[in-house]
Parts: C-alpha cells; structure tokens; sequence
C-alpha cells in the first residue's frame, strides 16, 4: 500500500509539475502579447500625436501667414487714409479759397458746381478703387487658409471649395 500512495505521489506531482508548466507558459504568452500590445498602441499613439502635432504646426503656420498679409494690408490702407486726407484737406481748403475769392454770386454756384461735380468724379473713381484693393487683398490674405483647407480637404476627401 506504501507503493501505490508513493506511486500516486508521483503521478500527482508530475501532473502538478505538468500543470504549473503549462501556466507559467500561458502567463509568460499572455505577457508578451500584452508587451507587444502596449509597443503597439504607444507607437500608434505616438504617431498619431505627431499626426496632430504637424497638423496643427500647418494650421498654425496657414493662419500667421494669413495675420500677416492682413497686417501689411492694414498698414497700406493706414498710409493711403492718412495721404488721402491730408490731400482732402488741401482740396478744401483751396475750394473755400476760390468760392471767397469768386466776385459775383454766378460765379460762386458756377464754382461750387463745379467743385461738387469733381467731388462726385472722386468719390465714384475712389470707391472703385478701394473695392478693387479690397477683392484683391482679401483674397492674399485668405489665400494660406484656402490652401491649407485644399490640402486638408484633399487627404480626408471632403469638398473642394471653387
């Protein structure tokens, strides 16, 4: 009886040696998939991050160089308001002249008629200028976001606009 407790001794600790064997085989699969899970999604998450990261340095750079152009814009709008004016202020004050100097009243309403006739020219040829710089300049200073949303639309398929 001593043989077959020994004999059963035997058969249980090589079914426990093969049990542990077989866990510590599974634990250490189970660790290196997890392992190469982690390598996985922190490389992807990596990527991604530098995805977002260079996105939004183009983004970035799209909107200062947009800043940009509407400075260089506001400051040649700045410099002519301030020559037009002062060339106003001449123009005035050289009319008042005239209608003072005018010896007969025909000849003041000939000069102020005169005087508004080429304001109206000014004003029509003015606006005319300034709605051609205002189309022209507006579109410098939304060409980078155009094209940073072209280049956008582009890699993800959305809608070009014309």
């Amino acid at each position: 009886m001593a043989n077959a407790k020994t004999t059963n001794k035997v058969k249980e600790d090589k079914t426990f040696k093969t049990v542990q064997e077989t866990v510590e085989k599974t634990v250490k699969a189970a660790q290196k998939t997890v392992e190469e899970n982690v390598q996985k999604a922190v490389k992807d998450a990596t990527s991604n991050l530098d995805n977002v990261t260079e996105f939004s340095k183009a983004n970035y750079e799209a909107l200062v160089a947009s800043g940009n152009a509407a400075v260089k814009v506001a400051q040649s709008v700045n410099a002519d308001f301030m020559e037009k004016s002062k060339k106003a202020v001449e123009k005035n004050v050289a009319d008042a002249k005239a209608l003072f100097a005018a010896k007969t009243p025909a000849e003041f309403f000939e000069l102020q008629a005169n005087i508004f006739k080429t304001r109206y020219e000014e004003i029509v040829s003015e606006s005319t200028r300034v709605n051609e710089f205002a189309t022209t300049t507006g579109a410098d200073v939304v060409a980078p976001l155009k094209a940073r949303y072209e280049e956008v639309a582009t890699k993800y398929n959305l809608p070009l606009v014309g």
